[in-house]
């Protein structure tokens, strides 16, 4: 008699095994159709449909993102392996190591800051520019195909007085910028001859004038973009170079608001660390302290910032009128089409915090170096790099079809 509650407890269990994975089968489900339902439904989906449209006609618009990212991602692996961080054998090739993600709060707190840095990106600068911008400072001091004559004849009558010295400082910039992967590749030899903390200092002062240039060559992609997406719009054609030169005017006008990013910029996060590795000898902690701030408060402070000011950059990469009155106009599309912002911050939002968490935690099961870590590297570099163009494309699309009452420049 005691032995018959048996029965029922081995039929619980069987009942349990054979529904158990019907659990996160479901929730996974409803989680696809609620994400189905909330992106077909809202009220921002036409311009995510036309973004996907325009990508599918310039395919350029990711693939120059993508290509970029990648080109970082290799320069990074030359750095390691120089470094020895890297071992290359057959033996990396057949053997992988095991996968070990880390937990999941630990990779929310990392993937939280990158997406949010990444939809500020949208509307300012989402390109890798790093170590490209060694080669265009290059074509830029040399004046390859006349671009620097057209940054010259659009500078001198959109910047007045002060077009000069924004250009002797831009002359600076890009020989820093040129200089600065050179440097990087050679830290070693300069160790040599000069102690690791002057390397250090020198390295900060490069790193810091060449950010300068790398902005401002990312911004003359981020509007080349824009205005491949725009001549989409207006079923025009015209070929890259052209589209190139002419961004190369375009950026003339946004200079200004390029500035300002900047030197919130160097305020928030150059300036400190610069100060900082003065005293890195005697001040330790205090560097320690610096890179936190950068981490934890500067970089989302910029970010949230330029997600505020959202639509200001292409209104002065599309309209020929002041910063005042781009800031103005800002307000204005706010005020009559808040809830279509706020829409397209939701849902780009959400997809770049998808596809960087999921980067997150399938990068942190595996080292880097490795097989397995440098395909994940390779994907997660390319679904960010499409995800950004669509976006921008979207971008593009929403604030035309918000912006009726100006007119848009001539190609």
């Amino acid at each position: 008699m005691r032995e018959a509650p048996i029965a029922p407890v081995n039929l619980l269990l069987e009942e349990t095994a054979r529904t158990g994975w019907q659990t996160p089968v479901l929730a996974i489900a409803g989680a696809f159709l609620g994400y189905l339902l909330m992106f077909f439904t809202n009220p921002t989906y036409p311009f995510f449909r036309d973004g996907l449209r325009c990508l599918n006609r310039y395919p350029r618009v990711w693939l120059w993102l993508c290509g970029l990212g990648l080109t970082y991602m290799v320069f990074q692996l030359i750095l390691n392996y120089e470094m020895g961080e890297i071992s290359v054998s057959i033996n990396d090739l057949i053997y992988w190591p095991p996968f070990k993600p880390l937990d999941w709060s630990t990779i929310a707190s990392r993937a939280w800051l990158s997406s949010i840095e990444l939809l500020a990106g949208l509307f300012n600068q989402a390109v890798v520019a790093y170590p490209i911008s060694a080669l265009a400072a290059l074509l830029f001091l040399i004046n390859w195909h006349g671009y620097q004559g057209h940054f010259l004849s659009a500078a001198r009558r959109r910047l007045g007085r002060w077009w000069l010295l924004i250009y002797a400082a831009l002359l600076v910039c890009a020989v820093a910028a040129f200089c600065k992967p050179i440097f990087s590749l050679s830290i070693y030899w300069l160790n040599q001859y000069w102690g690791g903390i002057a390397l250090l200092r020198a390295g900060a002062v490069i790193d810091w004038l060449s950010f300068q240039f790398e902005y401002l060559f990312g911004l003359m992609i981020q509007i080349f973009l824009i205005l491949s997406t725009l001549i989409w719009i207006r079923g025009l054609h015209a070929d890259s170079a052209r589209i190139f030169a002419f961004a190369l005017k375009r950026g003339v006008y946004a200079a200004k608001w390029a500035g300002i990013v900047l030197a919130a910029s160097a305020v928030l996060i150059h300036l400190p660390l610069l100060i900082s590795y003065l005293w890195i000898k005697e001040q330790t902690d205090f560097t320690n302290a610096v890179v936190q701030y950068v981490e934890q408060t500067a970089r989302p402070l910029l970010a949230i910032g330029l997600l505020l000011f959202c639509s200001v950059q292409i209104a002065l990469i599309l309209h020929n009128e002041s910063l005042k009155e781009a800031i103005g106009d800002h307000a204005e599309l706010v005020r009559r089409y808040w809830y279509r912002v706020l829409w397209f911050f939701a849902v780009a939002g959400l997809h770049l915090f998808a596809i960087s968490y999921i980067s997150e935690y399938l990068g942190s099961g595996f080292p880097k170096a490795s097989v397995p870590g440098l395909l994940i590297g390779i994907g997660s570099v390319s679904a960010k790099g499409f995800f950004a163009g669509w976006f921008i494309a979207s971008w593009v699309c929403l604030y035309r079809s918000s912006d009726t009452d100006r007119k848009e420049i001539r190609f």
